[in-house]
């Protein structure tokens, strides 16, 4: 192969490489935010709990396990879905996602067992009239996203758990943005439901 040959496959691999590159950049791109708010460890559930009384219009909740207590109803994590319910009834729309699947680590029939970690919570969702959906149970919801009014997003490792609000380091952040709250909301509602 003469060098001219061998200068025109390199700049050709290098502009195919670098467009591949440039099409990924496209697709993570900063969005503008008015206050980015860090929540580190108990400092979520005062911010979720003020956020929830103060929705005017909408709430999505897609949240991995808010495990309750139907013996410890003055907990945080309890409180947090009451803060749901209580949106509902003054006519926010609220719609609530939790993660359910198989079993997909076990080997045989275990394999096949639904796990629903939320299964209280989404009851007491599901009593009180407000729309609640499990995701797909063949795919694992790990998020635990709040999105209030299409401009509050708040996102992080917190669970609706004992352990999680009171015990754990966790690490969440409020953003307060149409356009952060436009993408996951928009990304959220793509999640596969069923009951």
């Amino acid at each position: 192969m003469n060098l001219d040959k061998i200068f025109t496959k390199l700049v050709f691999i290098i502009f195919f490489s670098v467009s591949g590159v440039m099409y990924e950049a496209k697709q993570a791109y900063p969005l503008p935010a008015d206050d980015v708010i860090p929540l580190i460890d108990t400092e979520y559930y005062s911010a979720v709990h003020k956020a929830f009384a103060n929705a005017k219009k909408t709430i999505l909740c897609v949240m991995y396990m808010a495990k309750l207590d139907k013996g410890h109803t003055d907990g945080d994590e309890y409180q947090l879905v009451l803060d749901l319910i209580n949106a509902h009834k003054r006519g926010v729309t609220v719609q609530v996602v939790f993660d359910r699947n198989v079993k997909f680590w076990e080997k045989g029939k275990k394999r096949d067992v639904v796990e629903r970690r939320s299964e209280y919570a989404y009851n007491l969702l599901l009593h009180a009239g407000v729309p609640v959906f499990y995701d797909s149970k063949n795919r694992v919801t790990h998020s635990k996203v709040v999105v209030i009014d299409k401009y509050i997003t708040i996102v992080g490792s917190t669970n609706w758990t004992y352990g999680a609000l009171r015990k754990n380091h966790e690490a969440s952040v409020m953003i307060k943005s149409r356009d952060v709250a436009l993408v996951f909301e928009r990304r959220l509602k793509q999640i596969e439901t069923g009951n």
